[in-house]
């Protein structure tokens, strides 16, 4: 009888530990560009794997406060985190962090990499990348990002040193309210996600004036890139990723990762992915893993370049 009970009670234990629900943390507030992300997987990642999967918005510090969520629960594989870009920064913009961004970390797959457009508001007198740069040089110009590190934050500094206008850094808690504040004219532009981009501007509270890839976007073949504005080197594209912590069980990743294949080989999935111009990666996790180490040494020489300061 003893025997059978503790052979009942460790299937229920193994039994409740694949049906609890996943926690997916993302750091930025719902309606930015990696929540959006977050919210076309959540679902049909959660179908294959048998369990529900639960989107967690804890927005602020570049998304250092999802990442010290996640290390601070268990490794187990039941919770998870979207990142972005300003992940691989944090080891210089952050001096007392708790953990390490790189080495505490596990990657799963990278799910997306997308350019950012340069906006300015839809009632805007400027016209033109022309008239920005015009009016750059008669008085400072306030940019917005959604927050010290994001990548419209890094887009603006490249246009400074490229340009050598002066511009003062306007962080806010996320895209969408940066997004807004250009449209309201708090602030004289921004580089925003291609996807909030296309709806204000099909709402007329935006209008386009370059977007950061090499090339034109599928997805805004009207809009010249910064190369052909003018500037060269100027190239700057957002990546999204699904990580884990470090002592995550490797079974749990490999497990994760398989059914993040199959989701993003869902065809309405991968339609909802790229509409905003985004192309799908989905690679191996040893390569997104190193991807993010590659990444911060990338970032090291160039954050004392732009003047970013850790906080």
């Amino acid at each position: 009888m003893s025997l059978f009970l503790s052979d009942l009670a460790l299937a229920q234990s193994q039994t409740s530990a694949t049906t609890q629900p996943i926690r997916l943390l993302v750091g930025s507030v719902p309606g930015a560009s990696s929540d959006t992300y977050a919210r076309i997987i959540s679902e049909p990642l959660g179908k294959i794997l048998g369990q529900t999967v639960l989107i967690e918005n804890k927005s602020g510090a570049s998304g250092i406060i999802a990442t010290g969520s996640m290390m601070s629960s268990p490794a187990d594989g039941q919770t998870l985190q979207l990142i972005y870009t300003p992940h691989t920064l944090s080891p210089y913009l952050f001096k007392k962090l708790s953990y390490d961004p790189i080495k505490d970390v596990t990657g799963i797959t990278m799910i997306v990499t997308s350019p950012l457009v340069l906006v300015v508001g839809g009632n805007s007198p400027i016209k033109s990348y022309k008239e920005l740069i015009e009016l750059g040089k008669t008085r400072p110009l306030n940019y917005g990002s959604a927050g010290i590190g994001s990548g419209g934050h890094l887009s603006g500094e490249m246009l400074r040193i490229d340009t050598g206008l002066k511009l003062t850094h306007v962080p806010y808690r996320g895209a969408a309210p940066a997004a807004t504040a250009v449209a309201a004219g708090d602030v004289d532009f921004a580089f925003v996600a291609q996807i909030t981009a296309k709806e204000l501007t099909s709402a007329n509270k935006l209008r386009l004036l370059g977007v950061t890839s090499k090339v034109r976007s599928p997805a805004l073949p009207q809009v010249p890139t910064m190369q052909e504005l003018g500037l060269k080197d100027f190239e700057f594209v957002n990546w999204f990723g699904l990580i884990a912590a470090a002592k995550t069980p490797p079974e749990m990743i490999k497990k994760i990762h398989q059914a993040m294949q199959e989701v993003l080989k869902q065809p309405d999935i991968k339609a909802r992915l790229t509409a905003d111009g985004s192309d799908i990666l989905g690679n191996q996790p040893e390569q997104f893993t190193q991807f993010l180490v590659s990444d911060a040494k990338r970032w090291g020489p160039l954050v004392g370049q732009m003047g970013l300061k850790g906080e």
